[in-house]
């Protein structure tokens, strides 16, 4: 089965309805005004069974000028255009600009459909077909089927749907595996059922009793009927015209132009970055900050076009531009939009989307925001993904958010991994990093860890924490990251939460090792007391320098820090414990008396050595008195 939709477009009272009501049986103006006055007004919509297993949804544009805005809203979405001309007219200024805009919309497939043959010699056609040959010069349109109808006597109208039915099949299908996806263009309520709307589901698929959220907004919904031109479904799928019952949302909160959506894919956003071509049929160029409505999905946004290097873009010509919307936008890579001017509203240009949550333009970023624009527009998943994560600097780029870039939830694990195993992306913790990001975000860590260790030679590294800090890269995985390769590759080595690189050896000076013998020797004569640091300033008169010293000594084991303001000979240290250990199981308990007396030193040094004792979980005090602490039970 294929589903798809057809566009209907051309000038006022060319016989579009007719031609669809000699397709389809239906009449798609279903406004009294519009069946009184024989012109269209709003959009309308008939099914159509093509035959071989392809259905369509027509939808039915008015023609007339004053309702340009409504056929953009109908063309936005269109698989397959049906232009139709009158053989009695010719093209005229609406052909001309409905044409411009399935153009602009990027719309690949059309069959021209010339009507009312009935009413003209074979002369007159033969001109109108030059007229047509002539209006689609040099575009996709070239060389599109012609067909000669009348609604009136029938001619033409089964090599028509044979037509349309080949050139279905030749358009690429829509992506029903990817999430759903549908702009609404009606909303209304009925009794018993509640809240519907209606669109055309651009991707994925639907089901009743299916999830879904209504952007903008974020308003939580849950489906409670499918239909299809008045057909109950158990669910309906990319292509098709889709009507759905809502539960969870009032009618007075839903409005055209939001969009019906599997939940934590699409995003609101009032800044776009996009490639824009100024039409054919516009006045004038484009001017930076000039005020624009841009028509997307359904909606209409009045916003500013703030072109990348601050000039104008002419007529026939493209450029990359930031739109700037007075209300967001639920846009994704690849999404087709028209521009028409504040006022008077001409069609000027459209264009596509290329980055559907950008940051503000900054002119000093221009150039490297054109670069990534460039990447994004060059079309394949693989370059979409390498710019999202080269965007993403050293904070990486979430992979959940790569659906909004145009690629289908399914595909996108898979050009991740090959991307990875390529050598081209770093995958870490759900995020994306470009190959390059990483490399130089490694150098830059190893130099600032150089230049940190610099200021102090003597201590073993930089404390872990304070490297991520002064790094920025307290919230990005990609330090941890960076920390395991380093220390896989024999670069980074890790003692006691410090990181150093090049060697996990300290390299000293004889002097330093001087100064350090003679600390040690002193540490040494104090014995089972410790020395403190007015003793050791004796020796060395720079206090940082002393208590890197006595780190570097810790490290090597030949000391004991009993508090910041002492240290123990190691081996002395080891005795001390023994004995404590001894007399607490032997006695159970152990004063502070008995301690001094035990080691032959003031309450001076036994105070702070047995809080040290404490601390580490030797002892344990009970008022007065010590027990045996966890590592000695």
């Amino acid at each position: 089965m294929r589903n798809l939709i057809i566009g209907t477009s051309g000038h006022v009272d060319h016989g579009k309805t007719e031609i669809v009501k000699a397709l389809t049986g239906r009449n798609t103006d279903r406004l009294k005004e519009e069946q009184e006055r024989g012109i269209s007004i709003v959009l309308g919509f008939a099914p159509l069974d093509l035959g071989g297993g392809v259905t369509a949804g027509i939808v039915d544009v008015p023609g007339h000028e004053r309702f340009v805005k409504t056929m953009v809203s109908g063309a936005v979405g269109v698989d397959l255009a049906l232009l139709v001309v009158a053989a009695d007219e010719g093209v005229m200024p609406q052909t001309e600009e409905h044409f411009e805009v399935l153009r602009l919309l990027g719309v690949k497939g059309a069959v021209i459909a010339i009507t009312k043959i009935d009413l003209a010699d074979d002369g007159i056609i033969g001109l109108v077909e030059e007229e047509i040959r002539n209006l689609v010069k040099g575009s996709v349109f070239e060389g599109a089927p012609v067909i000669r109808t009348s609604a009136v006597t029938g001619a033409g109208l089964s090599r028509l749907r044979e037509t349309l039915r080949d050139r279905a099949l030749a358009l690429d299908e829509r992506e029903s595996s990817d999430f759903f996806r549908m702009p609404i263009d009606r909303v209304w309520t009925r009794s018993g059922i509640g809240t519907i709307v209606t669109g055309t589901a651009w991707s994925g698929e639907v089901r009743k009793g299916a999830e879904l959220v209504l952007e903008p907004g974020g308003t939580g919904v849950r489906v409670r009927e499918v239909q299809s031109f008045e057909e109950t479904l158990e669910k309906a799928s990319a292509g098709m015209r889709t009507a759905l019952a809502l539960h969870g949302v009032r009618v007075s909160e839903v409005e055209p132009g939001m969009q019906a959506l599997t939940p934590g894919v699409l995003a609101p956003a009032s800044m776009l970055n996009a490639f824009i071509e100024v039409g054919r049929l516009s006045s004038g160029a484009i001017k930076n900050r000039q005020r624009v409505r841009f028509h997307h999905a359904a909606s209409e946004i009045i916003g500013r076009v703030v072109t990348l290097d601050g000039g104008e873009i002419a007529p026939g010509a493209g450029g990359f531009v930031q739109l700037r919307l007075e209300r967001p936008a639920v846009a994704r890579r690849g999404d087709r939009f028209i521009l028409r001017s504040y006022s008077p509203q001409r069609v000027i240009g459209g264009g596509r989307i290329l980055d559907p949550d950008a940051p503000k333009l900054k002119a000093h970023s221009a150039e490297l925001v054109r670069e990534r624009l460039k990447a994004l527009d060059a079309g394949t998943a693989e370059d979409a993904i390498i710019a999202c994560a080269a965007s993403g600097g050293n904070a990486g780029f979430g992979i959940a958010a790569l659906a909004r870039y145009g690629l289908a939830r399914g595909e996108i694990a898979g050009a991740v991994d090959s991307l990875v195993k390529a050598g081209r992306l770093v995958s870490i913790e759900g995020r994306v990093f470009e190959r390059g990001v990483v490399s130089e975000t490694g150098r830059s860590l190893v130099a600032m860890l150089e230049a940190i260790s610099a200021e102090n030679k003597l201590s073993w590294g930089v404390d872990r924490e304070e490297l991520k800090e002064r790094s920025a890269l307290r919230e990005s995985p990609l330090f941890d990251y960076l920390m395991e390769e380093g220390k896989r590759g024999g670069m980074l080595f890790f003692k006691g939460g410090r990181v150093r690189s090049g060697s996990g050896e300290r390299k000293l000076s004889a002097a330093d090792e001087k100064a350090l013998g003679a600390i040690e020797a002193r540490v040494r004569e104090a014995g089972h007391a410790f020395a403190t640091k007015a003793d050791l300033l004796a020796i060395v008169r720079d206090e940082k320098r002393l208590v890197s010293y006595l780190h570097i000594l810790a490290d090597r084991g030949t000391i004991v820090r009993i508090s910041a303001d002492g240290a123990m000979d190691a081996e002395r240290y080891r005795e001390l414990l023994e004995k404590v250990r001894s007399r607490l199981l032997d006695d159970g308990t152990l004063s502070v008396g008995d301690f001094k007396d035990m080691f032959g030193f003031s309450r001076k040094f036994a105070v702070p050595i047995l809080e040290h004792l404490d601390r580490e979980g030797f002892t344990r005090r009970e008022g007065d008195a010590r027990k045996a602490g966890p590592k000695f039970i």
